[in-house]
């Protein structure tokens, strides 16, 4: 759901909302800590309730348009018993920009990112039910949220697939042998045009190789669409994280055979943590290319937007951590698309909170 409104007294409002959320959770989460310590003396560790997620605020500058966003994501994680758990995450923001009058508009956006219910069927599989993220490479599942990404600025080929499900997953991984894990998941999903729930109907699986011994995994993805022109979509995913050197080296290839074209991202995280004086600094660099379907028509590309023209795109940005849940940002990117041509430039902070839903929480 999005509203305009164009007050700067809301604006100061809403961050003064966000700079409150953030100072009550980081008191929040010392007084729990405490608790929690001495409720682990008392009766030992429980599974117990974790209110996660993260408050930020990042100004954007795209093409000499300038954009203020803070934002709330909280988190819910609910254990029932040893073999239940309940996950739901929620999204809410307020973008802030000129108009061409000079006013500042602000767009307020909100919804469910995901709400899902798990079930350890056993130690190899594990069911799943609700709204959860399709299970296509790695980017939406492990590197999409703010506090984790190494850059603000997310890959071109996002759009590509359907991003959420509504319906069932089932997932889990096994040791083929003493040098290779097998991991998996298969999905199904309903259409729903809900504005907080908008899934199309679909189908698809992932399944991925990791190599412990070089720290190495890669597999693959495929999603078929069950509706509209029955696109379907493939994908390859590699990561490597080398045992001598604090380095990330991970890539995605997506392909689609609808209107929605294909691209490949590459990219590089190396954290300073060699050097004492620079260990809290992280390095990050990415180049990306996608590449528009054939053939389409002008009505096609304009309703596309960025999927409608062949892109190349390098970004690289810098991660400073002030304490482990406390991250500042900031990343150049330039963008190279025919006739338009582009700056991209993020800076910002992100605050990691983890917490118990309750002091006194046990498992339910």
């Amino acid at each position: 759901m999005m509203c305009r409104f164009g007050w700067w007294s809301r604006k100061v409002a809403k961050v003064g909302f966000l700079g409150f959320f953030l100072t009550f959770t980081l008191a929040l989460q010392a007084q729990d800590a405490q608790d929690v310590d001495l409720q682990a003396q008392d009766h030992g560790i429980k599974a117990v309730p974790v209110l996660t997620g993260s408050t930020a605020y990042f100004t954007r500058v795209s093409a000499g348009q300038y954009q203020d966003a803070p934002s709330v994501s909280p988190l819910l994680l609910l254990p029932l018993g040893d073999k239940w758990l309940i996950e739901a995450k929620g999204s809410y923001s307020d973008t802030f920009s000129k108009n061409a009058q000079g006013d500042y508009n602000g767009t307020l956006s909100y919804g469910l990112g995901y709400g899902q219910i798990d079930y350890i069927a056993s130690r190899f599989v594990t069911l799943t039910a609700g709204r959860f993220i399709t299970p296509f490479n790695i980017y939406g599942e492990r590197l999409a949220p703010n506090w984790i990404r190494a850059l603000q600025t997310g890959p071109l080929t996002s759009p590509v697939t359907s991003g959420s499900s509504l319906g069932g997953m089932m997932r889990g991984g096994l040791p083929a042998n003493d040098d290779i894990n097998i991991n998996y998941a298969v999905y199904f999903s309903s259409n729903n045009t809900h504005h907080l729930l908008a899934t199309d109907r679909s189908t698809g699986a992932r399944l991925g190789f990791f190599l412990p011994r070089q720290r190495v995994e890669l597999g693959a993805s495929f999603q078929q669409v069950l509706q509209a022109d029955r696109p379907h979509s493939s994908g390859i995913f590699f990561v490597w994280q080398p045992n001598r050197v604090p380095l990330s080296v991970r890539s995605e290839y997506v392909r689609s055979s609808g209107t929605k074209g294909s691209g490949y991202w590459i990219e590089s995280v190396y954290r300073l943590s060699q050097i004492s004086s620079l260990r809290r600094l992280e390095l990050a660099a990415r180049g990306q290319q996608f590449f528009a379907a054939q053939n389409l028509s002008a009505a096609t590309i304009k309703k596309l937007g960025a999927l409608g023209k062949d892109t190349n795109q390098v970004d690289g940005g810098l991660n400073y951590y002030l304490r482990s849940d406390v991250r500042a940002s900031a990343s150049y990117g330039r963008q190279l698309v025919l006739g338009k041509n582009a700056n991209l430039w993020v800076l910002g902070m992100t605050y990691r909170f983890v917490m118990p839903a309750w002091p006194q929480g046990g498992s339910l």
